[in-house]
């Protein structure tokens, strides 16, 4: 048995330790990242909830305003017919009545334009929070699929061989 092959046995031996040592090592760090970004993808889910409750809430609000700003349109419309002697409160045929009821058709309008705006936006968040979550789930598969004790028994059994080699080539066996 020379020096040269026992340095090589022992070589090998550490080399497989320090292989099994790495081999767990990434397993771990790659479980932690996975666990790590299931839990970001899990509160941006959340968020996005969240921001389509707020943009739905952002939506009643704007639609109020849209509607007193009708309601005062058609308050001073109403005032100018009056006060260039039209009679405002007359007969539903009557050009007054028309004109104030093309106001409040353009208004509703407008306000349906809005609601419909404010529910794509909303959704838009929604789509978004169903993404992270399914992100979310994704990434806590990988984290479970992540076996660091598996991958340092892998990373053993590849060595064993060289160890088996270089021992027997050492006489240790």
């Amino acid at each position: 048995m020379s020096s040269a092959t026992t340095i090589t046995a022992i070589a090998a031996v550490a080399s497989t330790a320090v292989g099994v040592a790495s081999a767990q090592q990434q397993a771990q760090a790659a479980k932690n990242q996975a666990k790590f970004q299931q839990q970001v993808a899990a509160n941006n889910a959340i968020i996005a909830q969240q921001n389509a409750t707020r943009i739905r809430q952002q939506a009643e609000v704007a639609e109020e305003e849209q509607r007193e700003r009708l309601r005062l349109t058609k308050g001073a419309a109403t005032a100018r017919l009056a006060a260039s002697g039209l009679l405002v409160d007359d007969d539903v045929d009557a050009t007054s009545a028309l004109f104030l009821q093309d106001i409040a058709e353009s208004g509703e309008y407008d306000i349906l334009k809005l609601r419909d705006n404010y529910e794509q936006e909303a959704r838009a968040a929604e789509i978004q929070g169903s993404n992270f979550q399914a992100q979310s789930s994704l990434f806590g598969l990988e984290a479970s699929n992540q076996s660091p004790g598996f991958a340092a028994a892998g990373a053993l059994l590849s060595g064993a061989g060289k160890v088996a080699s270089a021992g027997k080539d050492a006489d240790w066996w």
